[in-house]
């Protein structure tokens, strides 16, 4: 019989059967990954070699032509050549773009220092194909100069320069140029960008007083010119004219898009919860006593009891206000008010003093009870009585404020100071006048060009706004404003309080007043005073006071509907 060791050298064991497949399919997977490489090289190669062919073809195409035809349809020069086509070749999709301009060539001067006055001393054509491939869009490109057959000639043209700048004056490059004009023959429907400088330069533009000239860049605003109709009658910009041999420049300017947001809000108002005791629907317990004849006391032949209302509380709550109640206590008898929290637990006398004794008169103040601490309190009364007589409780309250509390739906406009122009009669016509509304939580973000925006608000009246309108707004900003909203009463004046500065003044004294009536408000944080509860007339006076400023009157001051004025003092 052969040992084992013998047996092992004669064959293959398992391992080595496995060794021997893991080597094979590395060496297979490496070969496959070689192969694939190999194919995408192929690939991209012919891609690359199809669009050089189609791009030398159009160029060769070109030199075909005559001068003057060499040029682009509703380009600027215009010609013969589609600005924009696609063709496929061997399964791959290609996008042809020709681009023609003249060149004003330095070895003559360039601009206003050519030597002979003519600055479109040759054509220059850039062919661009791009093609996608391998989930990534390439693309070549090929250049060629076209000379005149003869002298150097404007062709009786002019030249358009369009210059692109920000909201300071700086330049603003790969701008989006779009020029038409359906006046000239053939028709110029061309689009080209700024370069570095921010600048469009178009030698040999047909004389027309027709170009149209629309700027645009993602993320910013747009400019452009604008159309005479029968509302703007004198519109800004115009219609470019372009005059032979002369240069027509127009400087547009666009900037980065700002997005406001506006938050709408109803004010702090004071609400009361109140029981008249018609039934117990309002409490939340009950100890010997009873509800009889709208009022409650106790139970027929007890001489001890009390109750507890139902725990008051609100989503938006600002403070807590007073307690009261109204009672009638006959001789020998006794009655306090309690005052709990939610759980139903007296409040500490370090935070209501008093409160454990009992209150019998009222009101009770309670302004200090913390409403972060006390989000929720509830009134409880014990009473005690004889056998024939009870103290009885008619109504109690608990007053509180709540708020700000956001306001949905609320429809505002906001309204740009830039103008494109004016009616017949001179009045503006403004380049922005954006209608929109806040959502269900009380906001809206809006997206706005640079500008100061006046607002409008319907169907409410502004008791404040922080920071108050109108409002500048920057380019490539994020502001934010806060609108303070009640329903419009017949007549209302807000009075901004503002320093020389311009800055808000809070707490100072703002005084409403004419013959018969005189009204004072404390400005609040965002500088305005509220006054709604006014008549319509023209004789009002506003006076500001404030420790450390001047006091300042404000006389034949006009109310009528939703007013404001801008009260600024020293």
């Amino acid at each position: 019989m052969p040992s084992t060791a013998h047996t092992r050298r004669g064959g293959f064991g398992l391992i080595d059967v496995i060794v021997s497949i893991a080597l094979t399919l590395i060496l297979f997977l490496s070969l496959f990954g070689i192969l694939r490489a190999s194919l995408l090289v192929s690939s991209l190669a012919r891609a690359k070699a199809g669009a050089t062919t189609i791009a030398q073809v159009q160029m060769e195409y070109m030199h075909g032509l005559s001068y003057d035809s060499v040029g682009t349809v509703g380009g600027i020069p215009s010609g013969a050549v589609v600005q924009d086509a696609t063709t496929t070749e061997n399964g791959i999709d290609y996008a042809v773009h020709t681009f023609v301009s003249y060149v004003d060539d330095p070895a003559d001067g360039t601009g206003a220092s050519d030597t002979n006055g003519i600055t479109i001393d040759y054509k220059r054509a850039r062919v661009t194909v791009s093609y996608t491939i391998a989930g990534r869009t390439r693309s070549v490109a090929l250049v060629g100069h076209f000379a005149p057959p003869g002298i150097e000639s404007t062709n009786g043209g002019g030249t358009l320069a369009i210059n692109v700048v920000n909201a300071t004056g700086a330049p603003v490059n790969n701008a989006t140029v779009h020029i038409t004009n359906g006046a000239t023959a053939p028709t110029v429907d061309l689009t080209t960008f700024t370069n570095n400088a921010g600048v469009v330069y178009l030698p040999g533009a047909a004389t027309s007083s027709e170009y149209q000239v629309a700027v645009s860049k993602a993320g910013y605003s747009s400019a452009q010119t604008y159309t005479r109709d029968l509302i703007n009658q004198n519109p800004t910009p115009g219609y470019l004219a372009v005059a032979k041999d002369q240069t027509t420049r127009s400087t547009f300017a666009i900037d980065l898009l700002s997005t406001l947001t506006l938050a709408t809000f109803s004010p702090i108002a004071t609400s009361t919860f109140a029981d008249a005791f018609a039934d117990a629907s309002k409490l939340a317990a009950m100890a010997s006593t009873t509800i009889t004849g709208g009022a409650l006391a106790l139970l027929s032949g007890e001489t001890s009891g009390s109750a507890r209302s139902l725990a008051t509380t609100s989503a938006y709550l600002a403070s807590w206000g007073e307690a009261r109640a109204t009672t009638t206590i006959p001789t020998g008898t006794s009655v306090t008010l309690h005052v709990y929290d939610g759980a139903g637990n007296l409040i500490p006398d370090a935070i209501l003093p008093g409160n454990a004794a009992g209150f019998g008169s009222f009101p009770v103040p309670l302004y200090g009870i913390g409403t972060t601490t006390y989000p929720s309190l509830a009134l409880g009364a014990n009473f005690t009585g004889t056998e024939s007589s009870t103290p009885v409780i008619t109504g109690w309250s608990l007053s509180y404020a709540s708020g700000p509390t956001p306001l949905s739906n609320v429809s505002f406009t906001l309204t740009g100071a830039k103008t494109i122009g004016s009616t017949g009669g001179g009045a503006p016509i403004y380049k922005t006048v954006f209608p929109a509304s806040t959502g269900g939580d009380g906001t809206q973000g809006v997206i706005l060009e640079w500008d100061s925006y006046k607002l409008n608000v319907a169907n409410y009246g502004i008791v404040d706004a922080c920071p108050s309108p109108p409002y500048a707004i920057a380019p490539d900003t994020t502001p934010s404003a806060t609108l303070f909203l009640a329903p419009v009463p017949s007549h209302s004046l807000r009075v901004v309080v503002t320093d020389n500065a311009g800055a808000a003044v809070d707490g100072a004294s703002v005084t409403v007043a004419r013959a018969g009536f005189s009204q004072t408000v404390p400005s609040s944080s965002c500088g305005s005073a509220y006054f709604d509860t006014l008549a319509s007339a023209s004789d009002y006076t506003v006076t500001i006071a404030k420790i450390g400023y001047t006091t300042t009157d404000f006389t034949g001051i006009s109310v009528s509907g939703a007013s404001t004025v801008n009260a600024s003092f020293p």
